[in-house]
């Protein structure tokens, strides 16, 4: 009779978890198959990758580019961006935008199941669909932002640094992706205090700033200005833009502080909070499981500058760490409720979040649990290090 119960149990629970797996599967196919459409194929064009391939395009002409109003990336990212947008027209580079897109959303869906440490097929499924069914792939696809491009070369990287021992195989890789993850620092740039944590960081660091000095000066020799002024062009570009930005965007620093009035603070405030994160890294997360330092980093990086929705990719990744946490101790209910509400956040229509009221309560709710889920695991780290001592 007991093996018979456990059995019925064990089924009671592959259903449920299959059950989950449809819905988030349907889930996925409309948001992906809306977000791929009008991506490649609908008339109207995707605003930022429209953006994106006329900089890279005048780049490598040699025509002035933080002349124009969106011009945000720095020098080194457009040699970066040059292998997707720089050779082809803006219909091909719809298309290879696109599926290239695809194939990230696959890494990073592979990421997260292997990474999720779920032994049952289902629940393996169910959270290598999470990447496919948020909100914010659709935003990514729709905008022809870069979330997705990134963020598997920037989880690979930093785990393997972070899990193999020194080699020059493995800084070479690990920091060839980090290079790449910083196509777009406002996105990624917080992470990569985690290498002071790493194993044998001093090579890779070495690595990564070589080779993006190394971009920078490529990139420079396409244009008439000289390095300085560009980065000083590139500079005053993206102070500018953050100022504009910040009272369109929700749930970061710039933003809170403009609710409070104050109009400026944005550098300071940004600066402070990598400082802390550098700070909780090399002296209270050492030992830590990378993934909670991971979701640490996702979500100060979330915080530190404005972001639009399509960024909101980033708190994936504290809910990967708060999936490891619930299956290493399924009796945590406090994991699993903050599991549960951070989910949910990145799962409910985006349409919920556009004015007018009531509907900004729902932000409001979404910036919370995301303030509570950075506590959480600041916290857990805390807790452990104490009950190890």
């Amino acid at each position: 009779m007991p093996r018979r119960s456990f059995a019925h149990t064990s089924r009671g629970r592959a259903a449920l978890w299959w059950t989950l797996a449809g819905v988030l599967a349907l889930i996925a196919i409309q948001r992906l198959a809306d977000g791929f459409l009008q991506l490649v194929w609908v008339p109207t064009r995707p605003v930022d990758l429209a953006i994106r391939w006329r900089e890279v395009q005048h780049w490598f002409a040699g025509q002035p580019v933080y002349l124009g109003r969106f011009a945000v990336y720095p020098p080194a990212s457009y040699p970066l961006f040059w292998p997707l947008l720089g050779w082809v027209d803006f219909t091909q580079a719809r298309w290879l935008w696109g599926a290239t897109t695809l194939a990230a959303l696959a890494w990073l869906a592979w990421i997260v199941a292997r990474e999720s440490g779920v032994e049952s097929g289902a629940g393996r499924t169910v959270a290598g669909l999470l990447p496919l069914a948020v909100y914010a792939g659709r935003a990514v696809m729709v905008n022809g932002q870069l979330a997705l491009h990134l963020v598997p070369p920037l989880l690979t990287g930093l785990l393997l640094l972070t899990r193999r021992p020194p080699s020059w195989g493995r800084d070479l890789g690990g920091a060839a992706l980090l290079l790449i993850a910083l196509t777009k620092p406002s996105l990624t740039a917080p992470f990569m205090l985690m290498l002071l944590t790493a194993r044998g960081p001093l090579r890779p660091m070495a690595l990564l700033g070589l080779g993006y000095a190394g971009l920078t000066v490529l990139a420079a020799a396409f244009q008439p200005a000289s390095t300085a002024v560009l980065f000083r062009q590139f500079v005053g570009g993206a102070v500018r833009d953050a100022a504009r930005a910040s009272t369109q965007s929700h749930a970061n620093l710039h933003s809170w502080i403009d609710v409070l009035g104050l109009g400026r603070g944005y550098t300071v405030a940004s600066l402070t909070a990598l400082l802390a994160l550098g700070w909780w890294m090399y002296y209270r997360a050492r030992g830590a499981d990378p993934w909670v330092r991971l979701g640490v980093a996702a979500l100060v990086a979330r915080f530190w500058t404005f972001h639009y929705r399509y960024d909101d990719m980033l708190v994936l990744v504290p809910v990967v760490a708060l999936i490891r946490i619930v299956n290493r101790e399924p009796a945590d209910r406090g994991a699993a409720v903050m599991l549960a509400l951070l989910t949910a956040t990145l799962l409910i229509p985006a349409r919920l979040f556009s004015p007018p009221s009531p509907w900004q309560a729902i932000e409001a709710v979404q910036t919370v649990i995301w303030l509570a889920a950075l506590a959480f695991l600041v916290h857990r780290v805390r807790r452990d290090q104490r009950s190890e001592a």
